[in-house]
């Protein structure tokens, strides 16, 4: 299980997200649990790049589910791999999971995919900005 926790102001942590509330609930009390602390790259720049592929997902002419949305846009950023097999080429977009990539690498992640956004729509930076303050 993974939770992601705020430091508080005394000595304890606080969970970061009503989901991670839950998750803690169903926790026996008083049972010991180990856990390791690493920072988690910025969350809330995370929910902001979802947030803006929301924005182009809406802009868009294709008619693709989200997931699929996402992971198209993720791959014409240029953040893939490529197998070569027998029939052909398979292409798997990157994970961007807090685990498979660093913030700095999200950043770049984001910056070209708003990229393709901004290529693939009839949007332009300041409206999808515009946007992503109303989303939050």
């Amino acid at each position: 299980m993974e939770i992601f926790l705020k430091r508080d102001s005394f000595v304890g942590f606080t969970p970061a997200e009503q989901s991670d509330v839950d998750k803690i609930m169903k926790l026996k009390k008083a049972d010991v649990y180990r856990c390791e602390i690493k920072l988690a790259r910025n969350y809330e720049f995370h929910k902001k790049f979802f947030a803006m592929l929301n924005v182009g997902h809406n802009a868009t002419q294709l008619d693709l589910p989200f997931d699929v949305y996402r992971k198209v846009m993720i791959m014409k950023a240029g953040f893939f791999t490529a197998y070569k097999t027998d029939k052909g080429t398979y292409f798997e977009p990157d994970s961007i999971s807090f685990g498979n990539m660093t913030e700095e690498r999200f950043q770049e992640v984001y910056n070209r995919v708003l990229d393709v956004i901004l290529q693939d729509t009839n949007l332009d930076k300041e409206t999808i900005e515009k946007e992503l303050v109303n989303f939050f």
